[in-house]
């Protein structure tokens, strides 16, 4: 009878050596693709890395350790086992057992370093999505791009993280909390919560079955031939989430630390700074009249009559929409509210703004906008693999023979020669290139750089 006790716990400790051994392929495997630290093993050519399925290499990190974990626990109580009975015929188990132990340990060991590395390398807010990906060119780009400056860009982010729905998981409380509501009942005023989580990635936004809250005595907007450069009505806005609490503080020449934002801080004065914007060049150097502003006539008259639609990525009020709509251009304007009402004044302007954040695939099929215009906001704090995405994605809508206008895009001087080769990786033809100095500092660190271009035919 003992020895059929002694054969069942043989195969049990063969079915346990199995599964480590499968175990400890799975985690080989996976070290290929994730740079596990080396696995203490001295023959490790049982493992057949060309024979497991794709479901090996999407194995949760998480889950293995949990498993390790599991089996290093049943070894224990065995071992335990085999000490208070004692018996020699045990013994041989017993070391075998050990030895199995050390193996899995070192795995388990492996799998903790490289947990604690993933979490350093990843901002704190963000688990790293690229490692749940083994293609090279979507882990490029999924993975979270480090603003050039090293610091904050004006969005309040410290990186670019491209959006194809991945970085929701990795923000799974504030998600959660966005979508924690009554069915049927008024949403939370949390959309400033909202574009948190879409400058960070989770864009586009789940949708939610509750009401959106509107300004609580919102009157009709302005006559469409009056709105463009009209009075703006404070009771069209909510202003709860924004420092400034109505149109006249916007306008005034407050501090950026009253108005709660930099960016485009004039945007508001339509009367006095946005009316001649594209009009009217404006001379970085009035002794030498440099500039980095080209006009929409200067522009228009480069394709005459075949210039219809197009976007405008920038940040602003929508006037260089509202010029070209006086040209009888339709332009989308792409917004995000970043301490101001930028949305809403667009809209009771009589413009289109839709609202986008630069880590979107742009919503437009291939090859049917006219002109892209972008002023103030790919900048130098921009990443040069992000820079790559975006341009192709625009060259991917802009039709053959669609012209893309950069419009006073500033960097450091150092810089200058990497963003230009960026953009000369397009391969469009130059109709208008300018590079001046940014004299709005004490230094001369900076430069501007403007360019209209346009995208050849590629018939092949």
């Amino acid at each position: 009878m003992p020895k059929v006790n002694i054969l069942k716990k043989l195969g049990s400790l063969v079915m346990f050596a199995s599964t480590v051994a499968i175990l400890v392929c799975s985690a080989a495997t996976l070290s290929k693709s994730y740079s596990f630290r080396p696995f203490l093993l001295s023959d490790t050519s049982s493992c057949n890395y060309e024979t497991l399925s794709p479901d090996h290499h999407r194995t949760n990190q998480t889950q293995i350790k949990q498993t390790v974990q599991i089996i290093i626990h049943k070894i224990h109580q065995q071992l335990h086992h085999m000490k208070e009975n004692s018996r020699d015929e045990e013994s041989e188990h017993a070391s075998f057992l050990a030895d199995i132990l050390g193996l899995v340990g070192s795995v388990n060991s492996s799998l903790s370093v490289n947990s604690e590395q993933i979490l350093q390398e990843t901002p704190s807010n963000l688990l790293e999505p690229s490692e749940y990906f083994l293609t090279e060119e979507i882990r490029k780009y999924v993975k979270t791009k480090p603003n050039r400056l090293k610091k904050q860009n004006f969005m309040g982010t410290n990186g670019t993280s491209a959006s194809i729905g991945h970085a929701c998981f990795s923000m799974r409380k504030l998600l959660e909390d966005y979508m924690d509501y009554d069915v049927g009942d008024i949403c939370e005023d949390d959309w400033k919560l909202a574009q948190k989580i879409m400058v960070n990635g989770c864009d586009p936004l789940p949708r939610r079955r509750c009401f959106a809250r509107a300004p609580q005595f919102y009157t009709k907007p302005l006559p469409v031939n009056e709105s463009m450069w009209g009075p703006l009505n404070d009771k069209n806005v909510r202003w709860s989430q924004y420092r400034c609490k109505n149109f006249t503080c916007l306008v005034s020449k407050a501090t950026t630390s009253k108005k709660g934002f930099s960016k485009c801080a004039d945007c508001f004065d339509l009367a006095g700074h946005e009316y001649p914007r594209w009009v009217e060049p404006v001379y970085q150097d009035p002794n030498s009249n440099t500039t980095s502003d080209f006009t929409i006539t200067e522009v228009l008259d480069l394709k005459p009559g075949e210039i219809r639609i197009g976007l405008d990525f920038s940040v602003g009020t929508g006037t260089f929409a509202a010029r070209m709509k006086e040209n009888n251009v339709t332009i989308v304007s792409v917004v995000i509210n970043l301490g101001a009402p930028f949305s809403e004044v667009i809209a009771l302007r009589g413009l289109v703004p839709i609202y986008l954040t630069i880590n979107q695939r742009l919503p437009f099929f291939d090859n049917t906008l006219d002109l892209i215009h972008t002023t103030r906001f790919l900048d130098g704090w921009i990443d040069f693999v992000t820079l790559d995405f975006v341009l192709y994605d625009w060259d991917r809508v802009l039709r053959p023979g669609g012209i893309l206008w950069v419009d006073s895009f500033f960097c450091l001087k150092e810089d200058l020669s990497d963003y230009l080769d960026v953009f000369k990786m397009l391969r469009y033809r130059k109709h208008m290139w300018v590079v001046v100095p940014k004299s709005d500092k004490s230094d001369d660190r900076e430069v501007f750089f403007s360019a209209v271009l346009e995208k050849p035919a590629r018939p092949f």
